[in-house]
């Protein structure tokens, strides 16, 4: 009910906008009316790939009904007109019309125009749900669609900020009449670019924007068509060539107690959204970390120094409630009596083969693009301290206080509810742990770049590379004993999870 509320705010804010542009300039008017249009239209076609809700009037469900694919397809369009986006979108159609209301002939146009607009959002969301239900029919392939679209969302998002920091001066304005003027005459705003170009005295740009919008409709009709034509009389084949053949990871690992987890840590990795979705914010991170930098004007090459250690930070993290996220299956290493070390060690398989090759090649990047190759062994060290620390802290804190993770086959987005703040207190332990274990090794760093000693470089790496590898093995050493003794404890833990 709230999101009711909020959403019907938001649609009376906009819509009250495109009646203030009633008053406003014929151009002014364009250049606001085209683009947020065209937004409008472009995420009726890429929100249902990112939240992939169930269709309630899928085409499948009325195959068993005998209707025919025209009037089923003609049916489900117009029953698409009551959905709350569609009613938010009529709204602000008819808003336009009265923006557009200064004479007869740009009332009809945007009459027209809006009426497109909305058959041409309806047409495209109805495709896109479809398509979506089609296509991404599995668990896993809705996971990795959904982190595509948000990872493009995060990496558009450095762009748009930059460009609201930026100061256009004049040149905005034109900027924005450009914008508006070419994307009158594509699919996106060309039915919103109609009374426009009616407004501005151009009858080629209202005909060839009006036959635009006509062809798009027409197309998407057809598509649509088609689409319901085909999943109503087609059924969905398993395809024999995507079953798993061989042993996987465990055909490549040793038959030892630490090589069978590392494989079956490594399955998890390479098939469980809850372990690979979390990936996705280890490049996130430092783009993140760019936008405010940037801003204030920190020097590029300084700031090429960074990302390195920060994704190894991150990685490194994935370990530290790891024992949580097997649930149930955490009972195969109690009862088999597999030594605490081998659990320990096989965990972490998968970042040490993710980790190592980060380092490697990202350091030589990292100087590359920051030009000063002199600080090669900082980065190494720097980077390495970071991911051996918390990894080992890591190893030692998911055996002793394990809390509430996502289940097994549950989306990564959803973390269960917890009672009590285990949760925030283990992770700021492990982080700030980390932090002041791998201090001396990003002192050293920092001040071999401000005092520009190169000795100080080789001390990053000996006091990054010493303090990792021997917190790691230390962690990895009681994170095992703990396992040993806590093992019924951890059983309930993750059960309770």
């Amino acid at each position: 009910m709230a999101g009711l509320v909020v959403a019907f705010v938001l649609v009376a804010i906009v819509c009250s906008r495109v009646l203030e542009l009633r008053s406003a300039t014929p151009m002014v008017a364009r250049s606001d009316l085209v683009v947020s249009g065209s937004i409008i239209v472009f995420a009726f076609v890429v929100v249902p790939l990112i939240l992939q809700r169930t269709d309630a009037v899928d085409p499948r469900r009325f195959s068993l009904f005998g209707i025919a694919p025209r009037p089923l397809a003609l049916g489900l369009a117009v029953s698409s007109l009551v959905a709350l986006p569609v009613v938010a979108l009529i709204l602000f159609a008819l808003s336009s019309v009265v923006a557009w209301s200064r004479s007869p002939l740009e009332t009809v146009c945007a009459v027209v125009g809006g009426a497109l607009a909305v058959a041409t959002c309806v047409l495209v969301g109805r495709l896109s749900s479809a398509f979506a239900s089609l296509v991404l029919s599995t668990r896993r392939a809705r996971e990795v669609a959904g982190v595509i679209g948000v990872f493009v969302l995060v990496l558009l998002a450095p762009a748009v900020v930059l460009a609201l920091s930026l100061n256009w001066g004049g040149a905005a304005a034109s900027w924005s009449e450009s914008v508006s003027s070419t994307l009158g005459y594509t699919p996106l705003g060309a039915a919103w670019a109609l009374p426009a170009a009616a407004a501005i005295d151009d009858p080629g740009a209202a005909f060839l924007s009006f036959v635009v919008a006509v062809l798009t409709v027409a197309v998407l009709w057809l598509a649509w068509r088609t689409l319901v034509s085909f999943m109503v009389t087609s059924t969905q084949r398993d395809d024999p060539s995507a079953e798993p053949a061989g042993l996987g990871w465990f055909g490549r690992f040793p038959s030892t107690p630490a090589g069978a987890i590392a494989a079956r840590s490594l399955t998890y990795w390479s098939r469980d959204p809850r372990y690979f979705v979390p990936l996705i914010i280890v490049p996130i991170v430092p783009i993140l970390m760019a936008i405010p930098l940037l801003l204030v004007s920190f020097p590029p090459t300084w700031y090429a120094l960074i990302p390195l250690p920060v994704m190894c930070l991150f990685l490194g993290f994935s370990v530290h409630n790891d024992v949580a996220l097997d649930n149930s299956a955490i009972w195969l290493h109690v009862v088999s009596g597999k030594r605490g070390i081998a659990d320990r060690v096989g965990r972490m398989a998968p970042v040490l083969l993710l980790g190592l090759p980060l380092i490697g090649i990202g350091s030589v990047v990292t100087v590359f693009l920051s030009g000063n190759h002199a600080a090669l062994p900082s980065v190494l060290g720097a980077s390495t301290c970071l991911l051996f620390t918390i990894m080992g802290l890591g190893s030692l804190i998911s055996a002793r206080f394990p809390y509430g993770a996502t289940r097994p086959g549950d989306s990564p987005f959803t973390q269960p509810q917890s009672i009590g703040s285990t949760s925030a207190i283990v992770q700021g332990v492990v982080v700030l742990g980390t932090l002041a274990l791998s201090a001396p090794s990003i002192v050293f760093a920092i001040l071999a770049e401000t005092t520009a000693a190169d000795d100080l470089h080789w001390a990053s790496l000996e006091w990054g590379v010493g303090v990792g590898v021997l917190v790691l093995v230390l962690g990895a050493l009681s994170g095992g004993a703990v396992f040993n003794r806590r093992g019924p404890e951890l059983l309930q833990a993750s059960l309770r999870s």
